[in-house]
Parts: structure tokens; C-alpha cells; sequence
């Protein structure tokens, strides 16, 4: 059978086990991508789990949903994403024990199965050109690996670097290091969300490995809902959309530990500026648990933030839009999440808590004049927060973003198409023939 892998990519699957309607900010990058991608005129199918709902336009739309543990058992993880409905969390639970033994992770054995099924399925009815597999989980990635050995051409994105967020015992380890270099030695390329992963992978796999950073799609951005009716205009609003996770105990990130200092940050401050309890206000829009409200409105607390919880997507674009300023807790060094790039096309002043030599940081100095406040106790936090406010709140300076910023590179559609582009070129230089398995 003829190699297909240097043919024009027509159809694309992407397999990504959050996606629209869940509202978390994992399911923004394949949504933004998908929409890129058919912008660009590639048809795309998209692979995901049934975790994260539906929609009536599914099968119009080309959206497989294969079926999932997850779904069929009530646990706290539906709570987080959302499914069923918008019940409160009231607090975030360790996993279970024997998680820990499932390697690469949990959904290897909730989903990964019916997942696969749906993949041979769409490879003999209607085989795609390329696959595109984003994690985490990165069981998404196995998925990857089987369709390589079809002949099919494979992008391997990661949002997180593999073995350095496993907490999976020593002796099982070596089944992780397997697995990912397998991934990243037979995917047509590895893309990574930011530099430090990308060379990560390369130094560990001598893989070749880009950088196709998380983004925003400008769509969703323009149908942002108008929230000026949520926040207070006496007040300086200090938004905040996404997930906190202070009672959530984290292997690699310290978003919790960052917020937690935040807040003593916050009570300190105002301790020294009593006058912020009437002219500052905290909103904080995202998966709040019953615990974190508790450590939001505690003492003085109360007087200075309001949680609305988790809100529609464009709701959460509207505050964002609608704010005087910005709140980002990154949680790590080299975090960038969707939320960054949110925010910058937002165009308001962020305050940002992270080191200063961080991925987030760097990227937020080349973009304006944001306040980068290293995470070095409440006290100093307290001291750059009222800076900040000094600046943006008392002198009624507007934000402007550098002029030299390029925040069109970061729409997904220019994103998608780099995508593109890295595949049909990765694949055209692919010298070793790579036999196609026939599906029956």
C-alpha cells in the first residue's frame, strides 16, 4: 500500500479528553485548535470523552465522545469539570490510593479503551491524514502512538512535561520513561506549549520538538458577555477567573501555596490601608470549593471579595474585559496556561505572582507594563500589591500595552496554522518509509 504521508492534510482528528462544552481552561487549547484548523480548510474530527458532556451538534460537528468510568460513576471529578451540572465542590479530596499504580494515569483505564475503539473505527470508515493528541492526560498520547503505526502522520502536543508531574511509585517509573520515549522518538513531531518543555524533550529523546505556545481565539474574545453589572464601580475590581486549588495538595505546581500567600498578602495590606475595604474589591469567578470560599471571606477578607463561582465561559471573558485589573497565580516556573494570553488580550494591568526569571514573566514583560511579584512571603507580596494599586487605582493611569507585542502570534488560528505547517514539512522530510497496517 502506497504512503500516505506526503499527501495535503485534508482531514485531521484531534484527540483532546477535555473539549467544549466543558468549561475548563484545558478544553480551550483543542477548541481554539479545531477552529484554527478548519479556518486553514482541514476538515477535523475531534476525539474526546464523554466526561465532558455534549452538545446537540455533535454528530453535525463531527465530535466523537467515547465512553468513560468517569461518566458513569458519580465522583468529585465530575464536580471540577462540570458535568451534570454546576454542583459546588466543598473540597478537593486526594486520589484514591491505587491511582497512583495506573500508568501513565487514570484515564488509561476509564477511557483509553473506548477511546481506541472509536480511533480503529474512524481509520477504517474515514481515515484521517494527520492526528493531533494534547495532553494531559497523556493517555491521549497512546492513542497517537497507535495510529503512527498505520501510517499516519502525528503531532504529540504537551501542555505538561510528562515525567516531571508523575507521582507514580519508583519501580513503576520505568514504564513512564518507556511510554513517553516511545511517544517522542515515533510522533512526526513533538509540540510543546513553551520552550522549557520543548528542550526537555529534545535533551532527553534527541526528539524534534517545537514550540506552538497556548493562545487565545480571538472569536470567543469578541462574544465575551458584558459584566460591567458585576463589579463595583466605587471599586477598584481585581479579577480573578480559574481554579485557586489551596486545599488541593500539588505534586509540581504551588498555585495553592501561591494564593494562599496572596491572601495573607491581601489581609496584611489592608491592616496598613484600612481605606481598601470601600475602594478595592477581590472577584474571584471559577471552581471555588466550599473550603477556599471559607479562606476568601475570612476577617477582613469578607469585606473586599466576592466569589461567583464557576461561570459560562464568556462570562468569565467579560469579567476579564470588564475589570481594572488582572490576578495570575501561574503556580510554577515554567506554567503558561490559556488564561495568560486571556488576560493579555483582555489589555488590563496584571498582577502577576510568580519568580521572576519564569516562562509567564518573561513573556508578560515583552507585553507591558504588568507587576511581576515573586512569591517571597506575605509581606513583600504586600508590598508589590500596593504598588500596583497605586499605580492603577489611585493615579487613574490607563493601561497600554508595548507597542512592540505581537499578540496576533498567539491567536490560535495562527497557531493552528504553524501546526500545520511543522506537519506537512516534518512529514515531507521523513526519509524511512514507515510500512501502513490495513484496517478491515
Amino acid at each position: 500500500m502506497r504512503s500516505r504521508r506526503n499527501r495535503p492534510i485534508e482531514h485531521t482528528l484531534l484527540v483532546a479528553y477535555l473539549y467544549s462544552p466543558c468549561n475548563v481552561v484545558s478544553a480551550h487549547r483543542p477548541v481554539g485548535l479545531r477552529r484554527g484548523f478548519e479556518v486553514a480548510g482541514v476538515r477535523t474530527t475531534v476525539l474526546t470523552s464523554k466526561i465532558s458532556g455534549s452538545s446537540e451538534d455533535d454528530a453535525a460537528r463531527a465530535v466523537i465522545r467515547a465512553g468513560d468510568l468517569r461518566a458513569r460513576f458519580h465522583t468529585q471529578y465530575q464536580e471540577l469539570v462540570g458535568y451534570g451540572g454546576e454542583s459546588a465542590v466543598a473540597s478537593r479530596d486526594k486520589p484514591r490510593w491505587w491511582t497512583n499504580y495506573i500508568v501513565p494515569d487514570i484515564t488509561a483505564l476509564t477511557w483509553f479503551p473506548q477511546a481506541l475503539w472509536q480511533l480503529i473505527r474512524l481509520i477504517r470508515k474515514d481515515r484521517p491524514d494527520a492526528i493531533v493528541t494534547t495532553s494531559g492526560p497523556e493517555s491521549s498520547h497512546l492513542l497517537g502512538l497507535v495510529a503512527s503505526f498505520f501510517g499516519i502522520r502525528w503531532v504529540a502536543d504537551y501542555r505538561d512535561g510528562w515525567l516531571r508531574d508523575v507521582s507514580h511509585p519508583f519501580f513503576l517509573r520505568w514504564i513512564d520513561r518507556l511510554l513517553e520515549r516511545s511517544i517522542a522518538r515515533r510522533a512526526t513531531i513533538v509540540s510543546a506549549i513553551n520552550e522549557e518543555i520543548a528542550s526537555d524533550v529534545r535533551r532527553r529523546y534527541g526528539a524534534s520538538a517545537h514550540v506552538i505556545s497556548n493562545g487565545f481565539d480571538r472569536r470567543e474574545i469578541e462574544s465575551a458577555s458584558d459584566e460591567r453589572r458585576q463589579l463595583d464601580p466605587q471599586r477598584f475590581s481585581l479579577v480573578y477567573t480559574g481554579m485557586f486549588g489551596m486545599d488541593l495538595e500539588e505534586p509540581v505546581l504551588h498555585r495553592g501555596r501561591d494564593a494562599r500567600m496572596f491572601l495573607a498578602a491581601l489581609e496584611l495590606l489592608l491592616e496598613r490601608q484600612p481605606e481598601l475595604k470601600t475602594s478595592f474589591e477581590l472577584v474571584a469567578a471559577g471552581t471555588i470549593s466550599g473550603a477556599e470560599r471559607e479562606m476568601l471571606e475570612k476577617g477582613d477578607l469578607a469585606s473586599v471579595t466576592r466569589v461567583l463561582g464557576r461561570v459560562p465561559y464568556a462570562t468569565a471573558l467579560g469579567l476579564q474585559q470588564c475589570a481594572d485589573g488582572l490576578l495570575l497565580i501561574p503556580g510554577g516556573i515554567d506554567a503558561t496556561t490559556a488564561k495568560v494570553f486571556e488576560y493579555l488580550a483582555a489589555r488590563r494591568p496584571i498582577f502577576v505572582i510568580t519568580e521572576r526569571e519564569s516562562t509567564a514573566a518573561e513573556l508578560l514583560r515583552e507585553a507591558g507594563a504588568h507587576i511581576i511579584a515573586p512569591p517571597d512571603g506575605p509581606e513583600a507580596l504586600a508590598d508589590a500589591l500596593g504598588a500596583y494599586l497605586r499605580r492603577w487605582a489611585e493615579t487613574g493611569e490607563k493601561f497600554e500595552p508595548a507597542p512592540q507585542f505581537d499578540l496576533g502570534a498567539y491567536e490560535y488560528e495562527s497557531l493552528s496554522r504553524r501546526m500545520l505547517e511543522l506537519i506537512d514539512s516534518e512529514g515531507a522530510a521523513t526519509t524511512s518509509p514507515v510500512k501502513e497496517t490495513r484496517v478491515s
